[in-house]
């Protein structure tokens, strides 16, 4: 690995989400590179430049800013965007990376509900701007396309190997430009996705049908992780990397926001752990260039990353973990609302009594105080977007997708055993120890690198949650003291 990485020039895009942070990261940490070019689109009058120096300032860069500092200085802007032609990389930089001899392609929209134009702009027109410029350096070794491993929906079992897409990528790309309409491609939408319960899922296949077509004419592999969660313990124990998707979730459950989810008993949380993640890409890479070097092979080269046969437990058996050990009473956060906690369910009656009783009916009673007080109500726009964001993914909380895993995982284990790029967990031998101990330290890391709450005010913060669980303790005994004196006085008390 350090001898195909040295003094190497990479190109990334997408360097500014979940997994393209974790790769440059990882890059500049465990590995001699020259330089890292990150493709960055100019937004809220900021500079390319300017969202580098912020990207820099990222939490996952905690450990690399005190080991190597000085290696941050490897990091080079593109101005630049995926949805423009050629990237819109100017011709005076597309001088300055003729070097570049690895291109991890990472750019993509992951909002499930984006309208079709864009996801088929950035997620299908990105992925074939990225090949065309790849095409144009002389150095290029390989091009590593980040998909998903939710891009063929419609199989039960997933296997690392290319499927055919049941639409043609050109088509798709056409319509950008025959049906100017917005509301008329949003008209066609359901129509064109059958089969597919999101425009992510689609544009993601409809890019790896893209990829298959350039795999002559470009050294090329497809990587496939399923859902990226919170790392084990590279860079450090539990690193959470954004609020986006599950993580916020997990963090509203904390803040006693998200009180209900609705989803399937045996569902199990297919889950790709980011350190596992970025150390298997890396590995993939290499083991792609070493493929061509042998002659464009027959089929595309694809590689899983599933937690499918190693991490048994359901979703459901997970949470109920969390609360068996009192995970959130132990790890509280000071922006706890609350009572932390949350009920799961498979009836949707249940379900939506509860968002109404748990979510809504507080939320709606704390913006009316914000409001009394002078303050901007904020709270029902959170519970409205959690609930949005549950709905979208009702798709996968009912449906188990079966699959081998992680592609050549005892090959990986073999050939990274005790170097920086090792994978040992997924053998680790009690994997139920090693979920409890994950969950706790996920918590840690929300609390202090998402909510950026002081560890020192965890002792004032689980008083302050005991508290909290003895005034609504004594509350509901109050009411209950209420509800009886009430039967008692209007229909029992005629009896006695």
């Amino acid at each position: 690995m350090e001898a195909f990485y040295e003094d190497s020039e990479i190109f990334v895009t997408g360097g500014s989400g979940v997994v393209g942070k974790a790769l440059i990261e990882k890059l500049l940490r465990s590995l001699n590179v020259r330089r890292i070019y990150i493709l960055l689109r100019p937004r809220r009058q900021l500079t390319a430049a300017q969202r580098l120096l912020r990207l820099r300032q990222a939490t996952i860069f905690h450990v690399l800013a005190k080991e190597k500092p000085e290696a941050l200085d490897k990091l080079v802007a593109v101005p630049g965007d995926v949805s423009l032609p050629g990237l819109g990389i100017e011709p005076e930089m597309i001088e300055l990376m003729k070097n570049v001899s690895l291109v991890f392609h990472c750019a993509a929209t992951v909002r499930f509900d984006e309208p079709l134009r864009v996801a088929l702009r950035l997620n299908v027109g990105g992925t074939l701007e990225a090949m065309k410029f790849a095409e144009g350096l002389p150095r290029l070794r390989i091009f590593v396309h980040v998909s998903t491993f939710y891009s063929n929906p419609y199989l039960k079992r997933v296997e690392p190997k290319y499927y055919s897409s049941p639409m043609d990528w050109r088509l798709c790309l056409r319509l950008l430009d025959e049906v100017p309409d917005d509301k008329m491609l949003n008209a066609l939408t359901r129509k064109l996705i059958v089969g597919f319960p999101n425009t992510y899922t689609f544009t993601k296949n409809l890019a790896e049908s893209l990829v298959n077509d350039y795999r002559h004419r470009l050294p090329l592999i497809v990587y496939r992780p399923s859902i990226v969660l919170f790392a084990l313990d590279d860079p450090s124990p539990g690193f959470s990397p954004s609020l986006m998707g599950a993580m916020g979730l997990f963090a509203m459950v904390g803040a006693g926001v998200l009180k209900s989810v609705y989803l399937g008993r045996d569902v199990r949380l297919d889950i790709t752990p980011q350190d596992l993640a970025i150390k298997s890409i890396l590995c993939y890479a290499r083991h792609g260039y070493l493929l061509y070097q042998q002659g464009p092979p027959k089929e595309l080269p694809v590689y899983l990353s599933s937690s499918c046969g190693y991490i048994p437990h359901t979703f459901t058996q997970m949470a109920q973990q969390m609360d068996d050990l009192n995970l959130w009473m132990d790890v509280p956060f000071g922006l706890n609302l609350m009572i932390p906690g949350c009920h799961y369910t498979d009836k949707r009656w249940v379900y939506q009594l509860l968002i109404f009783t748990k979510q809504i009916v507080p939320a709606l009673i704390i913006d009316l105080l914000l409001r009394i007080f002078g303050k901007k109500p904020q709270l029902m726009g959170v519970v409205r977007k959690a609930y949005q964001t549950l709905e979208v993914m009702q798709p996968f909380m009912f449906n188990n997708y079966d699959s081998p895993g992680v592609t050549d995982k005892e090959k990986l284990i073999r050939e990274n055993e005790g170097t920086a790029f090792n994978i040992d967990a997924f053998n680790e031998p009690d994997i139920h120890a090693q979920v409890i101990s994950t969950s706790r330290t996920m918590l840690y890391s929300i609390r202090a690198d998402l909510l950026h709450e002081d560890p020192k005010t965890i002792k004032r913060s689980r008083i302050i949650l005991r508290t909290k669980v003895i005034l609504y303790q004594v509350f509901r005994l109050f009411l209950m003291y209420k509800l009886i004196r009430w039967l008692w006085r209007s229909y029992l008390g005629q009896f006695f």
